[in-house]
């Protein structure tokens, strides 16, 4: 009955459309057809874009080590650390002692740190919701995939990186997402604090699981790390569909704006000096290696993001799977073919 319904509406929207036409005018008509044609090919988009996974069950356990820790009460903390290993098991294989946490527990130093994140993450039911949903279009793609443990806790910022990848089970550290004007990161460079929020913790946290468990290819050109970190952001938008590309890439807005006005000129640039083939390390420093910028020796270097290596790399990666649409996510790691990814790509920025 329902799907009558909707046959008997684009009906009778056709034929109003019909009607409308033949009254307006010339330049009227060309007006209102190419708002019509943005607005469907605009549909189109969004339609492609949904996935149904409302039916699918993430396997996943999620715990808020963090919260549980300094939750414990002091005087029973022996009795109450053996409770916390039994209900954390995955989490004691990292190599944290019972010596180890004790110290951990009544250091002021790290209690006050604890209370920071606290205060940002004192619910947790909306980065439980947001994990839940991102790993919903994770298991919708990777429907094969062991059952995963996320576990968030303060690390002292003991790691550069924010998340720890052991095995099936990953660590958050709630202490490196408090906020870019922290105290806690006075002494940090800006183009790395700038991702001290929270609005990365998702895109990081894929960032760090498929960059543990995709191999680096065996070739040394640049192309090849460009297409191996470009593959990795271009999953990471597959499980983050709804968020901003700079959070995909740890960018911020402007430095994204700027990758956007400049892509043609980069891809020029690496294709005119023939990079993309070459294997000198200095090349990846220059454009692959997290830096505050990218190192053209031009003068628009300090404008620039560091990484743009790896966001022409998925942009490489966006065009070849939109012109091979019978490749799968799986299909897409297994390739390590770089040549092919670019000539089936197409791509040539404008």
């Amino acid at each position: 009955m329902g799907f009558l319904i909707i046959i008997l509406i684009t009906i009778i929207c056709y034929f109003s459309f019909l009607i409308f036409v033949t009254l307006i005018s010339d330049s009227m008509k060309q007006l209102f057809l190419f708002v019509c044609t943005g607005l469907l090919s605009l549909s189109s988009c969004i339609d492609d874009s949904q996935l149904d996974i409302n039916a699918v069950s993430p396997r996943i356990e999620i715990g808020h080590f963090d919260h549980d820790f300094f939750g414990m009460d002091s005087i029973n903390f022996d009795d109450d650390l053996l409770i916390l290993m039994k209900q954390y098991p995955d989490f004691f294989k990292i190599g944290l002692d019972h010596a180890m946490l004790k110290n951990r527990y009544f250091d002021t130093e790290i209690r006050e740190l604890y209370h920071a994140v606290d205060s940002v993450f004192s619910i947790t039911k909306e980065l439980d919701a947001e994990l839940y949903r991102a790993f919903q279009y994770f298991y919708h793609h990777f429907q094969n995939h062991d059952s995963l443990k996320i576990y968030t806790w303060v690390s002292n910022f003991e790691r550069l990186d924010p998340i720890l990848v052991s095995e099936n089970t990953l660590l958050i550290s709630l202490d490196m997402y408090l906020g870019i004007d922290s105290h806690f990161y006075k002494t940090a460079p800006d183009y790395i604090k700038q991702r001290f929020d929270k609005m990365f913790i998702l895109s990081d946290l894929f960032r760090s699981y498929f960059s543990s468990n995709i191999p680096l290819s065996d070739n040394n050109s640049l192309l090849a790390s460009m297409l191996y970190y470009g593959k990795i952001h271009y999953l990471i938008s597959m499980m983050l569909p709804n968020k901003d590309p700079h959070i995909i890439m740890g960018y911020t807005k402007d430095k994204m704006q700027w990758c956007l006005r400049n892509e043609a000129s980069m891809w020029a640039y690496f294709v005119e000096n023939k990079l993309l083939f070459s294997s000198n390390q200095q090349n990846k420093m220059r454009f692959i290696e997290d830096a505050p910028f990218s190192k053209f020796y031009t003068s628009f270097d300090r404008e620039s993001p560091g990484r743009v290596g790896q966001w022409i790399g998925m942009k490489i990666v966006q065009a070849y799977m939109n012109s091979q649409p019978d490749v799968s996510l799986i299909d897409l790691i297994q390739e390590t073919d770089a040549q092919k990814i670019l000539r089936e790509s197409r791509y040539k920025p404008k």
